[in-house]
């Protein structure tokens, strides 16, 4: 186990204690992803534990996400390869429960988002493929139809902003715009009923037209003029309860799917 330099084990939670130490040498590039771990015999001598506790290290470095297992000749545990999407699912949960119980605003989410966003479509304007633009396009139509019900138009905006971070192509950025959008089905029912659809749906459209032309600046100035808007709506809802600001952690959770959903 060249690079990997176990520590002495505890008396209690031997198998916890394993999974910590794996998790950390993962953690510090010891083994990289797509890589394979020692073996459940290897594990033991190295700890000086029995094989069971050793085998119960590793299905608790499993559950983490960090590894997975395949059976067979070529088996073994591996280093985990995600994705951005896998990334996310697997932080949602810590995410959510940091936005409930942190002093995390609706404000704070706002301003992050536009910080972010702003650069994603500037990005997008740049390097946008084809494929790229339809995915962002297909949702501004579909949206044009306001007899739908409010959380189906919501999943087509969902569905343009992922678009349009994806046509950023950066994984880092579309990594941080998931932990923004998981507040989003929150920060939602703030003000979604002051909202009108074709407003929203027309500055998403010339989004996309500036994205679709090339022109960063033109889809930066179309972002900015849309979350101008979104702020406005957000003071209108916020004064008729006489409120500056309101926590994440004091709002209701709303349907969202999978990971994210912004509001527009």
């Amino acid at each position: 186990m060249t690079g990997f330099e176990p520590e002495q084990l505890g008396r209690k939670d031997a198998s916890g204690q394993i999974a910590r130490q794996l998790r950390n040498a993962i953690s510090q590039g010891v083994w990289q992803p797509g890589e394979r771990l020692p073996t459940e015999q290897e594990l033991a001598e190295t700890f000086d534990v029995a094989r069971a506790t050793a085998r119960e290290g590793l299905k608790l470095l499993s559950a983490t996400g960090m590894v997975v297992s395949a059976r067979g000749s070529n088996g073994g545990t591996f280093v985990a390869i995600p994705d951005a999407e896998e990334v996310a699912e697997q932080l949602s949960d810590a995410i959510q429960l940091w936005y409930r119980a942190g002093n995390v605003s609706v404000h704070d989410v706002d301003e992050a988002r536009w910080v972010l966003e702003m650069h994603c479509v500037d990005l997008a304007a740049r390097r946008r493929t084809d494929a790229d633009l339809e995915a962002i396009r297909r949702p501004v139509e579909a949206s044009r139809d306001f007899t739908m019900d409010m959380a189906d138009w919501l999943d087509l905006d969902l569905e343009f902003h992922t678009a349009v971070t994806k046509a950023a192509k950066n994984k880092i950025l579309e990594l941080a715009m998931t932990s923004v959008h998981l507040a989003r089905p929150a920060t939602n029912s703030v003000f979604v009923e002051f909202l009108d659809r074709a407003a929203v749906t027309d500055q998403h459209d010339a989004i996309y037209q500036a994205i679709a032309a090339s022109d960063p600046e033109s889809a930066q100035a179309a972002f900015q003029r849309h979350v101008s808007y979104l702020d406005e709506t957000r003071r209108e809802a916020l004064d008729e309860t006489s409120a500056a600001d309101v926590l994440v952690a004091t709002l209701p959770a709303v349907r969202h799917s999978a990971a994210e959903r912004p509001l527009a």
